[in-house]
């Protein structure tokens, strides 16, 4: 089913390192970079985000430019032989003591529609990222960013395999990031252990972790390139992207919530928040933030956290009856009781009155991910109306959303810690 396959990476040269740590010319993915770690990451001119980041006053070709001028000077070289590569990740959680370890492979994946059931989504798009992706690809020909997959391997087979590889003889990079996370590449070129992982992988499904839009950018040049081309028998580069692959087994592997901020709504739609929200829920109000947060960590199931900002006031919300959701979505819907879907459905929806599009306009919702402290955000800002305090949304009800081909609501996953750009680089042309 997921067919997978080893490729000549290109990556920064050994050269170029010399003179340079390999933390000084990578970056987190392109969406999800701030201002302020943009200015920071620009001012070295061998940084990958130079070309990542896009269009420029100059348009998207200058990002093709200075890709093409990196390998002619060798500050990018070319793998002599075929490999997948295994990435680590060691990383601690917010204040935790304990480090946890993640690993996994990047390869080439041959491209599925999702309708095929090999491939699969499971979170909503917004189209206009995906368009940006798609002219970034035209004029690069190239996979920058890997999209980060996760698969179901019980067996623990393909983590043992790449345990055994992580020699020093298959050592390529090491760098620790601004979070503290250590990220260590290994090139793993035996053919053996190659074939083994990709027989492996091939009965097995794949699930799109993180990476929704470059993957429907992939699709869209893959048409766009078989049309040019007349549509030939024999495979063709962009019939393949490149992905880390990560066993959804993993200890390491971490799913966070995603918090949400409400901001710009008529005040009169979210004052009273809590009476409004009796209709539908449990309402539990508490002095503070630490007796909230006591409560929080142990709430029962379909339990949303509530900060009203305009009224300084602490709360959770916890659905009376799954019944309500049944109506809301329809009982077809498999993810109709995860946190997400109630607060996108009934809070956001049904009790202020913000539909799916203004859900996805910057102008009334923002996200923060739960690496953050989203109250001391909140406090900050002066923006915010009232906060949404989520909960991790469990690793079974992504697997139960994908088997049945539905998508749940955008960012109701946030897997930490994200894969990182300027690792590995796969030229389509080559």
């Amino acid at each position: 089913m997921a067919v997978v396959k080893s490729f000549n990476g290109f990556h920064y040269s050994l050269e170029l390192l010399k003179n340079k740590s390999f933390g000084q010319l990578v970056a987190p993915p392109y969406d999800i970079i701030s201002e302020r770690d943009k200015k920071r990451l620009i001012e070295d001119p061998d940084n990958i985000v130079h070309i990542t980041l896009g269009k420029n006053e100059k348009g998207y070709n200058e990002a093709a430019q200075v890709l093409k001028n990196w390998i002619k000077q060798g500050k990018i070289q070319r793998d002599p032989s075929p490999s997948l590569y295994i990435y680590e990740q060691e990383y601690t959680i917010n204040s935790q003591k304990e480090r946890k370890k993640r690993t996994g492979f990047v390869g080439l994946v041959r491209l599925e529609e999702f309708g095929k059931k090999i491939i699969m989504p499971h979170e909503k798009t917004m189209p206009k990222y995906s368009l940006d992706r798609l002219e970034l690809l035209r004029a690069t020909n190239s996979n920058l960013e890997q999209i980060f997959g996760i698969y179901n391997d019980s067996t623990g087979r393909i983590d043992a395999i790449l345990e055994v590889n992580k020699t020093s003889d298959n050592f390529l990079f090491q760098f620790e990031d601004w979070q503290g996370t250590v990220h260590t590449i290994w090139k793993l070129s035996d053919q053996n252990a190659i074939n083994q992982i990709r027989l492996l992988m091939n009965p097995r499904t794949i699930i799109i972790a993180d990476g929704h839009h470059r993957y429907e950018t992939s699709l869209m040049y893959r048409q766009e390139m078989r049309e040019k081309l007349g549509d030939p028998m024999e495979p063709i580069p962009a019939d393949y992207v490149m992905m880390t692959l990560i066993n959804i087994k993993n200890p390491g592997l971490l799913a966070l919530p995603t918090h949400r901020l409400i901001h710009g709504v008529p005040e009169n739609q979210v004052k009273g928040f809590f009476n409004k929200a009796k209709k539908y829920f449990e309402v539990n109000l508490f002095a503070n933030e630490k007796e909230f947060y006591e409560y929080f960590q142990n709430a029962p199931l379909m339990t949303i956290g509530v900060y009203s900002k305009v009224e300084e006031i602490w709360g959770t919300v916890t659905l009376k009856n799954p019944e309500i959701m049944d109506q809301v979505m329809g009982t077809e819907n498999v993810n109709r009781y995860i946190d997400t879907c109630i607060l996108h459905e009934l809070i956001m929806k049904e009790l202020l009155g913000i539909d799916e599009e203004m859900q996805k306009n910057k102008d009334y919702v923002d996200y923060l991910r739960g690496t953050k402290d989203v109250v001391q955000v909140a406090k900050e800002e002066n923006k915010y109306q009232v906060v949404f305090i989520m909960k991790p949304t469990p690793m079974d009800d992504v697997e139960k959303s994908v088997l049945h081909s539905q998508r749940m609501p955008q960012k109701s996953t946030y897997f930490y810690p994200k894969v990182w750009s300027g690792l590995i680089i796969r030229l389509l042309e080559d």
